[in-house]
């Protein structure tokens, strides 16, 4: 499994886990970023709503949000990442059933 969520998470799986990755750009000898994208590995998971459930806590954490309803916002952008990020997988599995 690999879905995408928004521009920088990913989640994958392995025999035994939801695994929530996080996109970063590879850096060079000298310390400087590249355009290489890369993934880590940030938190393994049970299930697929305990990873979309720590994906939204660490927006939250993360946020530079000064006022509640800015965070209201940001929370509700990435449930809309989180509900579009479904919508493709529901449309792949129907494709290649």
């Amino acid at each position: 499994m690999e879905i995408m969520v928004g521009q920088n998470y990913k989640i994958t799986s392995d025999a035994l886990n939801i695994i929530l990755n996080k996109k970063y750009f590879k850096k060079d000898e000298q310390g400087n970023a590249t355009e290489e994208v890369r993934f880590r590995q940030i938190g393994y998971y049970n299930t697929l709503d305990g990873a979309f459930n720590a994906l939204i806590e660490k927006e939250i954490k993360g946020s530079d949000a000064i006022s509640l309803d800015e965070l209201k916002k940001h929370v509700a952008s990435v449930k809309e990442d989180i509900f579009e990020a479904l919508k493709s997988v529901k449309v792949e599995s129907a494709v290649n059933v």
